[in-house]
């Protein structure tokens, strides 16, 4: 519940321009429901997903109070995003990859 609505809040109500496609890949709550942890994956450049990150950094308040209007809880967690680098998550580098490897076998 908490990574729909966190989702819906930065595509919806964060008009930062800086951030791009991104993917949140997992969201780890503390035992205690006091701290969220959210993974994130941008797509583009390396500087494009610095850009990104601290755009989304820069909103975390904001995406946090706009989370506690939305949730009925006891408690409202603090919210840290993390930007999530693993391989896997790489869509844009994969693709790339493929591409490259096609178009080699092209020129041969």
């Amino acid at each position: 519940m908490i990574r729909k609505e966190i989702e819906d809040v930065i595509r919806r109500e964060v008009s930062d321009p800086r951030i791009i496609f991104f993917t949140i890949t997992s969201v780890k709550i503390s035992p205690d429901l006091r701290h969220v942890k959210v993974m994130i994956s941008f797509m583009g450049s390396e500087e494009e997903k610095k850009i990104a990150f601290e755009g989304i950094k820069s909103a975390e308040k904001y995406i946090q109070n706009r989370l506690a209007k939305r949730l009925s809880i006891k408690y409202m967690p603090s919210v840290e995003f993390l930007l999530d680098e693993r391989k896997e998550y790489r869509i844009e580098e994969i693709l790339k990859e493929i591409r490259d490897e096609r178009d080699k076998k092209k020129d041969s």
